[in-house]
């Protein structure tokens, strides 16, 4: 499988937006020893099941915790209602952009990816490389291993929440530059929207909303009723803090906290922000995940580009 690792180090990133390092890794024990070795300057991680698939474990990588995954129930009536809202968020995100040339779009791992796979099917408008997707991982439940001293605002040591800081670093100081980036598209869930709000608060703290603009994208869960954070939104993109902030509801954000659906998740909550294929023992994605991509989506994500 192929590893991406993004660190803090400088250096100017025009030829590998998504990552620093990538390296083919053929264990979980190597994938693990390539993280390490990165040391205090590691900011995340993806590993994309491509090539020869491996088995991974861990304490939270399969266990079901979530109340979606618990008490799953195939329900297509759902996946039209999430299909439908990412259709017209979709358009709403087509006009947002008019104008744009290069968007940067913000995808914080794993719960913006379903939603924006779901939308981007509809973006008929928009040319595919007019969009870079760039792919954060920001889990709020995740812990930088205490021997690495990654500390957050609070001082204490980070959660992966820090790592939204230390994404935006990245891409604000060596990224949307050399990209030729003109407009960045934030893309997420809403349940309360808490981690929405907070994630928008440090781009305005961070100086990117200054430097150029950008346009909030959300699919809510119960069609916004459990939302706390529109109105402060709506005020920021009347205010013109942002650009935009568009949103849709659906009837339930069966995406959140999924991971046989979304098809990501963590070895390990005290590893780090890493994130990490959730494939059944035959190597393959969940009946979940093959369900909604089949319906919402409309296709399955392939492991390999040629297949």
């Amino acid at each position: 499988m192929k590893l991406y690792l993004r660190t803090q180090e400088p250096g100017d990133r025009r030829d590998h937006l998504q990552y620093d390092h990538c390296f083919e890794v053929h264990s979980q024990r190597e994938w693990q020893a390539r993280i390490e070795a990165v040391g205090s300057r590691i900011i995340s991680s993806v590993l994309q099941p491509t090539g020869e698939r491996f088995a991974l474990a861990g304490p939270h990588l399969l266990k079901r915790s979530h109340a979606h995954e618990r008490r799953y129930l195939y329900d297509p009536a759902i996946h039209e209602s999430y299909r439908a809202a990412a259709e017209k968020l979709a358009h709403a995100i087509t006009g947002a952009l008019a104008g744009s040339r290069r968007c940067l779009v913000y995808l914080p791992l794993r719960g913006a990816l379903p939603i924006w796979r779901a939308v981007k099917r509809y973006l008929h408008d928009i040319p595919a490389d007019r969009l870079v997707e760039y792919h954060a991982v920001t889990s709020s439940f995740v812990l930088y291993p205490e021997a690495l001293k990654i500390f957050g605002k609070s001082g204490r040591r980070a959660s992966g929440r820090y790592a939204n800081i230390l994404e935006l670093r990245r891409l604000r100081d060596w990224c949307l530059g050399p990209l030729g980036i003109d407009h960045i598209l934030y893309v997420d869930e809403i349940v309360s929207g808490g981690m929405l709000r907070g994630h928008v608060n440090e781009m305005i703290e961070l100086g990117v909303t200054a430097r150029l603009p950008v346009t909030v994208a959300a699919l809510a869960d119960a069609f916004g009723t459990r939302s706390q954070a529109n109105d402060y939104l709506n005020k920021l993109a009347t205010e013109g803090t942002i650009h935009a902030f568009v949103w849709e509801g659906c009837h339930t954000l069966i995406s959140e906290d999924q991971k046989f659906l979304s098809g990501t998740h963590f070895v390990d909550h005290k590893l780090g922000p890493h994130v990490v294929p959730v494939l059944t023992e035959t190597f393959d994605w969940f009946s979940e995940k093959l369900r909604f991509d089949t319906e919402v989506i409309g296709a399955v994500e392939a492991f390999d580009p040629a297949e």
